[in-house]
């Protein structure tokens, strides 16, 4: 009966020792699952809300569509790991002179997916090079690449500046 109870006790400290470590994992992959490019919206020279955004994918399989009239000041845009190219068009809505006026414009970026293999926790995922981005200009004045390799760190890794129609 003694041993029992001795045998008993080591199996409950050697379960509390695994939820233990298991409870100690770093979970740093959860902030952000995937690679994917987290891009902020500027007006001038400040991080703005953009409102009556609609952003969709050009040429993605299934339903592309990331927002839909909303009013947004950063958005992840996902980058397809089996091409080296992805494009997203741009629409937003603008009033000129009271007039509404829907501005299209499309941004393309060219990219190296590169394999990555974060850890056993978070497993196998893709990091991308960016080497090129480009965007029409209606209502985007331009676009900059802040950190050209794209991990799934928050950072931001692109700066959309759009036109400030309220001039």
């Amino acid at each position: 009966m003694k041993r029992t109870s001795h045998i008993a006790g080591l199996l409950v400290a050697m379960a509390l020792l695994c939820l233990g470590t298991a409870a100690c994992s770093d979970d740093s992959c959860y902030d952000n699952g995937s690679s994917l490019p987290l891009a902020e919206f500027y007006i001038g020279h400040s991080k703005q809300t953009v409102p009556e955004l609609t952003i969709k994918g050009i040429g993605a399989p299934g339903d592309s569509l990331l927002a839909d009239s909303m009013s947004l000041n950063e958005i992840y845009l996902p980058l397809r790991a089996s091409m080296g190219s992805t494009s997203y068009a741009l629409d937003r809505k603008v009033y000129i002179n009271g007039v509404s006026t829907l501005m299209h414009d499309t941004i393309a970026f060219d990219y190296q997916p590169i394999e990555f293999f974060h850890s056993i926790e978070c497993g196998a995922m893709y990091n991308f090079d960016i080497k090129r981005v480009t965007a029409t200009n209606h209502a985007i004045d331009s676009v900059v690449v802040l950190t050209p390799l794209v991990t799934n760190s928050r950072t931001p890794a692109l700066r959309i500046y759009f036109t400030d129609f309220t001039l």
